[in-house]
């Protein structure tokens, strides 16, 4: 099987990413796993045998896009490959779509949820989700949502949530904590689509009853400054610390009390896995991984999105019961150990491609 994989993500150029890592294992499936990833250079990067990284750069984003659809083009026309997969849902996604119907491959668009959806971007979306030959999503709620809103053939659908090698137990680091208080953590990039001032607001309800209540907020991103200003406007800076971006959390799932996460939209929250590893309780709007993970009331508190009073209850709730915690975090952990294995989901990626080529080479 020879993969061909257009993607978006920067961390693939540094070996030890997770994302790295985790192309690494998908080429061990592979006769060959090549990525094309729009980037400031040009640039090629080994992940390891039969694995490789290609960075096509330039001076701006049309120009970009031209030269990865003809390096794509060139590579496609000098080398056989049996599929092409694209992390992408509008632009990139095109590209691919383009370079498929050319070459006459299969198409697998991944989806992982629906940031900046609007405009060209869900116009470019709506064209191309039921013209691949399969779509891969990490959710039944995706699943659900691509064949309510997009009509895209269920058979070509399939689910296969992102596997987490995360072990708590590696790191016995701790984060020191003010004596006496309760720390929520949410960890994220610091974009809209997140909503952490939605945290911020509940907070200010919060600590009036419970002035020992904290929020770390760890992450990094260009809703940062105004976030920090917001803080400093709702007279939380007592209350709030922003730590940065960190690639080992760990040390902050271990010393955090609840962990929140307040998304408008989230593919599954890889985030929420990993606390629920710490077994740190969690509260979250009804996105992504809720529903199938984290089950309301059962293990974790779901909330509804954007309620700012929902989320600020569920937030006091954590804080004030703590069997309820205690019940949730250890219903959380169980649920996540019962999730598909490492060897598990390279399976269902293995057998994905070979359906969608061997459908393409039937029809």
């Amino acid at each position: 099987m020879r993969i061909f994989n257009f993607s978006l993500d920067q961390s693939l150029f540094n070996s030890q990413s997770i994302a790295a890592r985790r192309v690494a294992d998908y080429g061990q499936m592979a006769e060959r796993y090549l990525l094309l990833v729009p980037n400031r250079h040009d640039v090629r990067h080994e992940l390891g045998a039969g694995v490789e990284v290609i960075g096509v750069g330039g001076w701006s984003k049309e120009i970009v896009w031209w030269r990865a659809w003809i390096k794509a083009g060139k590579i496609l026309a000098n080398n056989q490959f049996d599929l092409i997969s694209v992390q992408d849902i509008y632009f990139l996604a095109l590209i691919a779509w383009r370079v498929a119907k050319k070459y006459q491959l299969p198409l697998e668009i991944q989806v992982h949820g629906f940031e900046r959806f609007g405009g060209v971007r869900e116009k470019i979306a709506r064209f191309l989700l039921p013209r691949a030959d399969g779509v891969r999503v990490v959710s039944q709620r995706l699943k659900q949502t691509l064949i309510e809103d997009f009509k895209v053939n269920p058979n070509k659908i399939s689910v296969v949530p992102i596997f987490s090698e995360f072990n708590c137990g590696l790191s016995k680091e701790l984060i020191e904590k003010p004596e006496g208080c309760f720390v929520f953590l949410t960890a994220a990039r610091l974009v809209k689509v997140k909503r952490i001032e939605t945290q911020l607001d509940a907070l200010v309800e919060i600590k009036q009853k419970h002035p020992n209540a904290r929020l770390w907020i760890v992450g990094d991103g260009p809703e940062r400054r105004h976030l920090e200003w917001l803080v400093a406007t709702l007279d939380l800076q007592t209350e709030v610390k922003f730590w940065g971006r960190y690639d080992d959390l760990s040390p902050f799932y271990r010393s955090a009390d609840a962990f929140v996460l307040s998304s408008e939209s989230e593919g599954w929250g890889i985030t929420v896995i990993e606390a629920g590893t710490c077994g740190l309780p969690v509260v979250m709007t009804d996105v992504g991984c809720a529903g199938e993970i984290v089950v309301n009331n059962e293990s974790g508190l779901v909330v509804p999105v954007g309620d700012r009073g929902a989320l600020t209850g569920a937030m006091r709730l954590l804080l004030e019961d703590k069997n309820l915690r205690q019940s949730l975090s250890e219903n959380l952990k169980n649920a996540v150990a019962k999730m598909p294995t490492k060897a598990e989901t390279m399976e269902l990626y293995k057998q994905g491609w070979e359906k969608m080529t061997l459908r393409s080479r039937n029809f």
